[in-house]
Order: C-alpha cells, then sequence, then structure tokens
C-alpha cells in the first residue's frame, strides 16, 4: 500500500514538476514577447514622433523661400540692401538656413553690363564656375546665366557670389526642370562652393516669373530667376528632436529619388538583426528616406532580467509558479499603465507640436502656413456651393521708418498689438486671420460679400490703440492699409487671383494716401433671365 502512495506521489510529483516546468517556460517566453512587443511600440512611437519633429523643421525652413520669392514677385527693382533686410528677417526667425541667394536669369548679351553692376558692389564680381580641380574660374560661354547675385549671410558665403547655377549638372537638371515645371525643386546631395568641409547640402530653388506663363515656351522667356535656399542636412537635424539623440535611436537618411540611392546623414550604425523602421519624406521632388533602429543602448534600458527570473524560480520552487504569476501579472499592469501614460504624454505632444505648426512665434496669430492650408480649403468651398469669399490684406503704414526710428523691440511690441487688436474682429468661426509675412496681414471670410464694415472696425482698432508714429505721413499714431477683394469662385479659378487681386488693392489703399481701405468687387452679375414667350 505505502509503495503504491509511493508511486503515485511519485508520478503526482513528476507530473507537478511537467506541468511546473511547462507553465514556467510558457511564462518565460510569453514575458520576453510582450517585453519585445511593448519595446517596439514605444521605440516606433518615439522615433516617429523624432522623424514628424524634422519633417516640419524642414518644410518650415523650405517655406522661407515663399515668403522671399514674394519679395522679387511684387517689387519691380529689388535693391541689394533690401534683399539684405528681408533674408536677415526670415534667417533670424530659421536659423537652420546656411544661406539665402537670389540668381537671377541673364543672357550672354547682357553679361557684361550685369558683372558691371556686380563691381558696384564689391570690388571683384564676375560670373564663375568652378573647375575640375575645384578653384574657382571665369565662366565659359553659355547662351545663358544664373549667377547668384544677392546672397545673405555674406560671412563665409562671398565665394558664392557671381556662380553660375548652370556649370553645374545636377544644379543646372533641378533648374530646368523647376523653370518648365514652374514648381519649387531641391537638388540631390552635393559639395557647397562655400563649404571645404563637404557635408550634406542640396539647394532648394523657387522659380519666379515676369506675370503668369502657362507653356514650357513662356515659361522660359518670362523666367526672372531663382530664390535659392541653401540647407545643411546636419544643420536641420540638429534643430529638430531627431537631433537630440542621446544614443538610444541608430538612424540614416538617404536620397532614394533616384536609382542609386545617397546616404545624407548616418547617426550610430543600425542594427544587423533587426528590421528597421523606414519613414519617408518628400522633400520638393526628393524622397528621403529614413531608416531606423533601436540601439543597444536603447534596447538594453528596456530590457529586464524577469523572464529569467521566472525560470530560475519556477525551476527551484513550482509551488510558488502560481503566486509568481500574480506578481508577474500586477508587474505587467503597472508596464501596460506606464505605456498607456507615455502615449497619452506622445499624443498631447503632438497636439501641441501641430498648434506651433500653425502659430506666428511673433504675434501668437496664424501664420502662413495655416492661412495656405485654409485658403486652399474655403476657395475650394466656395467654388463648389458657388458662395462668396472675401480676402483683406492688411499692411501697416510705414513700419520701416517705425523700426528705424523706435528699434526693432519696438517693431515687434507694434506688430503684436496690432495683430492682437486686429484678430478680436475674426469673430466667426470660419473666419481666419493670419500674418503672412513682416507687417502684413490678412483676413479670410467665406460666404461674405460686404467687407466695408469691417475695414471700417480694422482702420479704428488700430487707430484706438494710439501707438504714436512721428515718422508716418498718414497719421500721427501707428495706421494700416487695407486691400480687399470680393469674389464668387468657380472651378477652374485659383486662390491667387483673389490674393493678388487683394494684394494690389492694398497697394492701391496705400497710393490713396494710405490709412484707408481699396475694395476689389469681382463677384460676375447673373445673367438676366429670357421671358419664355421671346424664347417661343
Amino acid at each position: 500500500m505505502e509503495l503504491t502512495h509511493r508511486h503515485y506521489a511519485g508520478l503526482l510529483q513528476g507530473l507537478v514538476v511537467l506541468l511546473g516546468f511547462s507553465l514556467t517556460g510558457f511564462l518565460g517566453y510569453a514575458l520576453h514577447a510582450e517585453q519585445q512587443r511593448l519595446m517596439t511600440q514605444e521605440f516606433n512611437q518615439e522615433y516617429l514622433l523624432r522623424v514628424d519633429s524634422f519633417k516640419q523643421n524642414v518644410l518650415s525652413h523650405l517655406a522661407t523661400l515663399h515668403s522671399l520669392a514674394i519679395l522679387f514677385e511684387t517689387q519691380t527693382y529689388v535693391t541689394k540692401p533690401l534683399f539684405k533686410r528681408v533674408s536677415a528677417e526670415l534667417i533670424a526667425y530659421h536659423s537652420g538656413i546656411q544661406a539665402l541667394e537670389w540668381a537671377p536669369r541673364v543672357v550672354h548679351e547682357s553679361r557684361a553690363e550685369f558683372e558691371q553692376e556686380g563691381l558696384n558692389h564689391h570690388s571683384h564680381f564676375s560670373i564663375t564656375e568652378r573647375h575640375s580641380s575645384g578653384a574657382m574660374q571665369y565662366a565659359a560661354e553659355r547662351s545663358e546665366y544664373y549667377p547668384i547675385q544677392f546672397v545673405e549671410p555674406i560671412y563665409n558665403n562671398e565665394i558664392v557670389l557671381g556662380f553660375d547655377l548652370l556649370s553645374d549638372m545636377r544644379r543646372k537638371s533641378t533648374i530646368q526642370a523647376s523653370r518648365d515645371l514652374a514648381l519649387p525643386l531641391a537638388t540631390s546631395s552635393l559639395k557647397l562652393v562655400q563649404d571645404p568641409k563637404g557635408h550634406s547640402a542640396f539647394l532648394a530653388m523657387r522659380p519666379v516669373y515676369l506675370d503668369s506663363p502657362v507653356t514650357v515656351l513662356e515659361k522660359r522667356e518670362h523666367i526672372l530667376g531663382f530664390v535659392v535656399g541653401v540647407f545643411k542636412v546636419q544643420a536641420l537635424i540638429a534643430q529638430s528632436k531627431l537631433g537630440k539623440n542621446e544614443g538610444d535611436i541608430a538612424f540614416t537618411i538617404k536620397d532614394v529619388t533616384e536609382q542609386t540611392a545617397q546616404e545624407l546623414h548616418r547617426d550610430g550604425t543600425l542594427e544587423a538583426g533587426t528590421p528597421p523602421v523606414i519613414a519617408w519624406i518628400e522633400v520638393w521632388g526628393r524622397d528621403w528616406q529614413i531608416s531606423a533602429t533601436p540601439s543597444a543602448q536603447f534596447i538594453a534600458s528596456r530590457t529586464s532580467a524577469m523572464p529569467y527570473i521566472v525560470l530560475v524560480i519556477g525551476f527551484l520552487s513550482t509551488t510558488l509558479t502560481v503566486l509568481y504569476v500574480r506578481l508577474l501579472y500586477r508587474k505587467q499592469l503597472a508596464i501596460a499603465q506606464a505605456v498607456r501614460a507615455k502615449t497619452y504624454e506622445l499624443d498631447k505632444a503632438n497636439a501641441q507640436l501641430q498648434v506651433l505648426t500653425q502659430v506666428d512665434g511673433l504675434t501668437q496669430v496664424s501664420n502662413r502656413r495655416l492661412f495656405d492650408l485654409q485658403l486652399q480649403k474655403e476657395f475650394r468651398r466656395a467654388a463648389r456651393i458657388s458662395s462668396p469669399i472675401s480676402l483683406l490684406v492688411v499692411d501697416i503704414d510705414y513700419f520701416k521708418e517705425y523700426n528705424d526710428r523706435y528699434g526693432h523691440i519696438m517693431g515687434d511690441e507694434c506688430l503684436r498689438s496690432v495683430a492682437q487688436a486686429l484678430n478680436t474682429l475674426a469673430k466667426r468661426p470660419c473666419d481666419v486671420f493670419a500674418r503672412i509675412g513682416g507687417e502684413e496681414f490678412v483676413f479670410i471670410l467665406p460666404d461674405t460679400e460686404r467687407v466695408d464694415s469691417l475695414c471700417d472696425q480694422c482702420l479704428e482698432v488700430v487707430q484706438g490703440l494710439k501707438i504714436r508714429h512721428e515718422g508716418s505721413d498718414a497719421s500721427k499714431f501707428v495706421s494700416v492699409s487695407i486691400g480687399g477683394a470680393v469674389m464668387r469662385p468657380s472651378s477652374h479659378e485659383s486662390a491667387e487671383i483673389a490674393l493678388n487681386h487683394a494684394d494690389r488693392a492694398m497697394y492701391t489703399a496705400k497710393e490713396n494716401g494710405r490709412n484707408c481701405a481699396h475694395i476689389v468687387n469681382l463677384v460676375k452679375p447673373n445673367s438676366p433671365q429670357v421671358p419664355m414667350s421671346i424664347v417661343d
């Protein structure tokens, strides 16, 4: 009887050991897999947040070229001091820009005159190109040139003055494509003339035309030149969250637009046994691929010995397995709660980042990026339902003189005060008030045909600030000039039509003495109804 009990006891012990080892092994494997899943989830969220920060930073820097291009599209003649002032303001808000440049189209017949004009500003100036040895030399004769006429900042960029962008094949192909397509484009990775260290960099080019050409031949004939931005990839990374890498993420950035990929930047070494997480960024016609893996430091900091402890405890005493599983379950709950808390923080940070990309940092009103998005959206809506839409362009009178007399600190305070005062007049949820550059603001007013009253309110509210301006010929206080355009768009019309009319109306208001408004009504009258008897 005792032997029989021992037999059953041994069999039960063997069964308990077998079940204990099996359960312990299964729990150890499950814990390891869950740990890997949570670690992968955390890595993906952190990585995508950093990539989105980098993407927004790149697009924000590229948007400066549109702002600078407006200068050449609205001014008949741009002087070097004017270019320097506008470019310096843009660079002050986007310190990752290596340089902003203007490259006009110069035909060969005008080369001598262009070079002579350059000598009026510089002791040595000519149209140049790079020799195969790397030295700069006098450019060979060509039918046309795109030399750098203005560059800001000039320090460390003097060598590019006069450099013909058409002399380099990669720059040439980008210029020709941008000119013929009327699209802003970026070059592939190239070595800058002014950078002896050879850091990865690229040029972004935005074409500027006379009038609005349609065909390719018209675009080639009416091209005025290119606004060029010079960007170093390393500088753009450093200003984003992707550049705040503490060794926890290894990543590479490649330009995969062409068949042979170009490596733009590498931070760390990708783990060979880990599939990389890949994100894509479209940079003005170029496709950038960002591949990343968690580093050994990241994995080590998020890998615990818990599965091995479970195995050891399970092997030593199967009787404690249930208690230990309960402990692990509580631990998993704590990990899941921590992940949820971190996910909430990341979502909140993403929401704050989205707001920051749509708010002007100085005036705290909507910026040009949000304005462009809302204008396209409301314009398409108005065309779809055949409703009116109005644009008001508001420009501070004699603002340059205000800055010169009272200084930039008072100028910034003036911008903030005017912006906040005007922003209170955008009372409907659909109304948009934004700063689109310098001292220029704009209202988007959907479903609105009569704007006279709002214009009067704008003039009154700015005058009501009573910001003294001794340099103004329009008023002893800071005042504004307003240009408005009212239209009922059709499906084939673009939003730029309304904006251009409003902008020209603003300049008409300035010509009429400033501190006033000028409205252009583009609404087409309805066709008269024809009586049926006449038709019959």
